[in-house]
């Protein structure tokens, strides 16, 4: 009698799992990973952007009408651990003024590590820039003078004597709180003329301006010539700004 073959039991069926592919996760990571990154930045430049708000309404609080509509930019990054210790590593400002005689200027303070305490902001030093144009220097009384850049850091100063043209250029200078002028060339009709004469000092000298009081403590320390004008440099130390 033949022998029946012996059964071997088929082994049961594997279950497949289904993975995603290494490069496909990697993606999701680096997918997630880029909208946290885009989504902390967008809240801290809307934090940068209250805050420079915020700053700008406290200066021109302060200030009141010496410094109109002021531009705040609030250096540093991220924008918020700043904010959280309380301090900036600098702060611009730039605005409108006018002097205590109605001249306009272009205001420019850098304001350096700046810290927040109870009810406003300290700066432990301060730089400023404040440029009047030409056009605001150029006329006193009823003599019409035109000023322009003439290069070097100089003047150009341009005017009429009985009916002919006189040009000066002049070095611009800071001497006891006033800026002053010392020409360096002169011509009347297009000749050449002395530039020490005494009616030249003499019209220089009305020229010469006192720089008014100004603000946040500042002092000035220098003053330049420019396309855009005539610029006091300042420079103050420690200064309470609210």
């Amino acid at each position: 009698m033949p022998l029946k073959p012996l059964h071997t039991p088929t082994p049961p069926k594997s279950r497949t799992v289904r993975t995603a592919p290494p490069r496909r996760r990697a993606l999701r990571v680096i997918a997630v990973a880029v909208l946290a990154g885009a989504l902390l930045l967008a809240v801290d430049a809307l934090a940068r952007q209250v805050g420079e708000e915020r700053f700008a309404d406290r200066i021109a609080a302060r200030q009141g009408s010496g410094l109109t509509s002021p531009e705040v930019t609030i250096e540093g990054y991220p924008f918020l651990l700043d904010a959280a210790r309380g301090s900036h590593p600098e702060v611009r400002v730039k605005g409108d003024a006018r002097t205590s005689d109605g001249i306009p200027v272009k205001a420019a303070v850098d304001l350096h590590r700046v810290s927040e305490h109870t009810g406003g902001y300290a700066a432990e030093s301060l730089d400023a820039a404040f440029t009047a144009p030409f056009a605001s220097l150029g006329s006193r009384g009823d003599r019409s003078v035109r000023l322009s850049d003439a290069g070097n850091g100089r003047v150009r100063i341009e005017a009429a004597v009985v009916g002919m043209p006189l040009v000066i250029t002049a070095e611009l200078r800071l001497d006891a709180g006033a800026v002053t002028l010392s020409a360096d060339s002169a011509s009347l009709a297009g000749r050449p003329i002395d530039p020490a004469t005494p009616a030249i000092g003499r019209a220089l000298s009305e020229r010469s301006r006192e720089i008014p009081p100004l603000p946040m403590g500042l002092q000035p320390t220098a003053v330049s010539v420019g396309h855009g004008g005539v610029t006091v440099h300042a420079r103050a130390q420690r200064t309470d700004l609210t």
